[in-house]
C-alpha cells in the first residue's frame, strides 16, 4: 500500500511539473552598482483588463517586496511611503510616466524603483475544467535609477499551468482532478511562487551570491 501511495505522489509531482510552462528573464546593466548597499522601492504594478484580474497588480507588488527584502544589501522602502507621496501630489500610479515615477522615487529617497504591469492573470479551478485547470500569469517590469531616470534593468515572467494537460501528460487528469476538486488552492499562490522565482533571478543577475536570507 505504501508503495502505491509513493508511486501516486511521484506521478502527481511529475504531472504538475510537466504541465507547467515558465519563461523568465532578468537583465541588469550595471551589476556592480547593485552589489552596494542600496535603497529600492516597488511601485504598485498595474492590473490587466477585466474584473477577474483586479488586484493582481498589488498582489504581485507585495509578493515581490516580501522577497526583495531578503536580499541583504537591499533596503526596501514601504509601499505606504510611496502612496503618501502620490497622495500629497494628487497622483495616481496608473498612467504615470517614467519621469514622474522617478521623481516619486527620489522624494522617497530611494536609489532605484521597480515599476511594472501585470499583462495577464487568469485563475480557474472549476468542475468544468477539472482535467485542465488554468493559472496564467504574465508580468514585466523595469528598474529605474532615480538619479537620472534611466532604465538600468528589465525583467519578465510568464507562467502557465495545465498547458499540455490536453495531450495526456498528466495521465488524464490524475493530478489535476484532486487539485481542482478537492483542495482549495490560494488564488494568489502562484504569484508568491513567481516572486520567489524572479527575485532569485535578480539576485543571480547581479552576481550577489549568498545574499538571500
Amino acid at each position: 500500500m505504501r508503495n502505491i501511495i509513493a508511486m501516486c505522489a511521484a506521478l502527481a509531482t511529475a504531472g504538475a511539473v510537466s504541465c507547467t510552462s515558465v519563461q523568465k528573464d532578468v537583465f541588469v546593466k550595471n551589476k556592480e552598482a547593485f552589489q552596494q548597499e542600496i535603497k529600492i522601492a516597488v511601485v504598485p504594478f498595474t492590473d490587466p483588463p477585466g474584473p477577474e484580474a483586479a488586484g493582481s497588480g498589488i498582489a504581485v507588488t507585495d509578493a515581490l517586496t516580501n522577497e526583495i527584502i531578503r536580499i541583504s544589501n537591499f533596503t526596501v522602502v514601504e509601499r505606504t511611503q510611496l502612496s503618501r507621496i502620490m497622495q500629497e501630489k494628487s497622483l495616481d500610479a496608473t498612467g504615470l510616466t517614467d519621469a514622474a515615477l522617478t521623481d516619486i522615487g527620489r522624494l522617497a529617497k530611494t536609489d532605484y524603483i521597480i515599476v511594472g504591469s501585470v499583462t495577464d492573470f487568469q485563475y480557474a479551478r472549476k468542475f468544468s475544467n477539472a482535467f485542465i485547470p488554468k493559472t496564467r500569469l504574465v508580468f514585466k517590469f523595469r528598474i529605474l535609477d532615480t538619479r537620472d531616470g534611466t532604465i538600468v534593468g528589465t525583467g519578465r515572467y510568464n507562467l502557465e499551468t495545465g498547458k499540455y494537460a490536453w495531450c495526456g501528460c498528466c495521465i488524464l487528469g490524475f493530478y489535476y482532478i484532486p487539485v481542482a476538486l478537492v483542495t482549495e488552492e490560494n488564488k494568489y499562490e502562484q504569484l508568491d511562487n513567481a516572486a520567489v522565482d524572479i527575485v532569485s533571478e535578480i539576485n543571480s543577475a547581479v552576481q550577489k551570491r549568498g545574499c538571500l536570507f
